[in-house]
C-alpha cells in the first residue's frame, strides 16, 4: 500500500466515526446531554407551565359558567380549543410518553372546547374537560419523574 493510500484509509477511519458522531448530535433537535436536561430545556423553551396553567384556567372558567345560556360559555369555550390548538403545536417533548400525555391532553381539552362551543353535546364537554384535567396531571407527574 503506498503512503498515499494509507493515508487516505487513516483520514477515512478517522473522518468516518467522527462524521457518525457529529450527524447523530444533528438528528437530537433538544439542547442537553441527558434526558432529564433535555425535557427541562424543552419545558422552558415551549412555556409548558404556562400552557398547562392557561389549559386549566380555561376549564374552570367553562365549569364555572352557569348553564347552556351563560353569555360567556361560546367565547370561554373557544378560548379553550384555540389555547389547546396553541399548546400542541409545541410538541413533541424530548420524551415520547410526555408527548403521548401532552397530545391526549391537549387533543381532550379541544373536543370539549369545541362540544361546549357548538351546545352539540355539553354532557359530553364536561366529561371531557374532567379528562383532560387528568391528562395534564399525569403529564405533570411523568415531567416530574423525567426532570428528578
Amino acid at each position: 500500500m503506498t503512503s498515499r493510500r494509507r493515508a487516505l484509509a487513516r483520514a477515512v477511519s478517522v473522518t468516518v466515526p467522527g462524521l457518525g458522531l457529529l450527524l447523530g448530535a444533528c438528528g437530537n433537535t433538544f439542547s442537553g446531554s441527558t434526558l432529564s436536561e433535555q425535557v427541562t430545556n424543552w419545558a422552558s423553551t415551549a412555556g409548558l407551565s404556562a400552557s398547562v396553567t392557561t389549559l386549566q384556567g380555561d376549564i374552570r372558567r367553562i365549569d364555572a359558567d352557569t348553564g347552556p345560556a351563560a353569555s360567556a360559555l361560546k367565547t370561554d369555550c373557544d378560548v379553550l380549543v384555540t389555547d389547546a390548538l396553541s399548546a400542541n403545536e409545541n410538541l413533541p417533548t424530548p420524551d415520547q410518553t410526555l408527548t403521548n400525555l401532552l397530545a391526549s391532553a391537549y387533543s381532550v381539552a379541544g373536543d370539549a372546547g369545541h362540544d361546549c362551543f357548538t351546545g352539540s353535546d355539553l354532557a359530553r364537554s364536561a366529561t371531557e374537560r374532567v379528562t383532560a384535567r387528568r391528562d395534564l396531571i399525569k403529564a405533570l407527574a411523568r415531567f416530574d419523574t423525567v426532570t428528578t
